[in-house]
């Protein structure tokens, strides 16, 4: 008898990255699985998703800049991910393409081992995507959410779209009035002396950073330094991709295997 072929899932993005890679497979290997994951960087995102119901692929994530496009071409949409309006997961299921989006997962399951959110008064830096999977994510959690931002349309666009309270720049942040404070912008991506709150921050605050390369920001090594409980961008990665494999698989999540697979994938991509 022949040996069957492995279950294809993967990710479609701008340009390849290994890193879901290493953590999808590396969870696979571990719940014995006969899986595979592959980054496939395209050009064409309509042309990905067709793809998907020709293949037959299993499940499939999305990565910028196609977490939107890819939307209006899927069987079903989940109902965050409509809120959202950005999907970064695709299941297929007997053929049935569903967006779902796992990012505020992810950010509510990392806050959640630091601490309660219910009626946490959350300050979120940014109105990009990644924002708004955290504004979201905070809100369904009950804690009280404001959102800060440079460009104060996008900010005031992203509160109302949400029912998060508006704060205004940046510079406008305080402290005092808040529990946790979340950078949900680029800032600090691949930028290990950039620190968005620069000076801001206060010793009780909880400080969550989205960037997860480098593992420990420039703001995170300020709050730490100050005294601050931190969470770090790459426990919501590691989080959000936990749903993923619920998702695909039917199985539990093996978090600690995969959490080790992207520590030393970032490890590499930084030498």
């Amino acid at each position: 008898m022949p040996q069957s072929l492995p279950t294809l899932c993967g990710s479609i993005m701008g340009s390849p990255f290994s890193l879901s890679a290493k953590i999808h497979n590396a969870a696979y290997a571990a719940l014995g699985l006969d899986y595979t994951f592959v980054c496939f960087g395209i050009e064409d995102p309509v042309a990905g998703v067709a793809a998907i119901r020709t293949l037959g692929v299993r499940g499939m994530n999305v990565s910028m800049p196609y977490k939107t496009v890819v939307m209006e071409h899927l069987d079903a949409i989940d109902e965050s991910a409509l809120v959202i309006g950005a999907v970064n997961t695709i299941n297929n299921v007997d053929g049935v393409l569903t967006g779902y989006n796992t990012d505020y997962l992810g950010a509510v399951r990392a806050l959640q081992e630091v601490c309660e959110l219910n009626k946490q008064r959350i300050a979120v830096i940014g109105a990009g995507g990644a924002a708004r999977a955290v504004v979201y994510g905070c809100l369904q959690a009950a804690a009280r959410v404001t959102v800060f931002n440079r460009s104060s349309e996008r900010g005031k666009v992203l509160s109302s779209d949400l029912g998060a309270h508006w704060g205004g720049g940046v510079e406008t942040f305080a402290a005092q009035d808040f529990d946790i404070v979340i950078n949900a912008t680029s800032v600090g991506f691949k930028q290990p002396d950039s620190n968005p709150l620069d000076g801001l921050l206060a010793s009780h605050l909880i400080v969550m950073d989205v960037a997860f390369m480098p593992v420990r920001t420039a703001l995170l090594l300020q709050a730490a330094e100050l005294g601050c409980r931190t969470v770090s961008g790459t426990r919501m990665l590691v989080h959000q991709a936990c749903r993923q494999i619920e998702l695909y698989t039917g199985m539990e999540a093996p978090i600690d295997i995969m959490e080790q697979a992207m520590l030393e994938e970032i490890q590499r991509l930084n030498l």
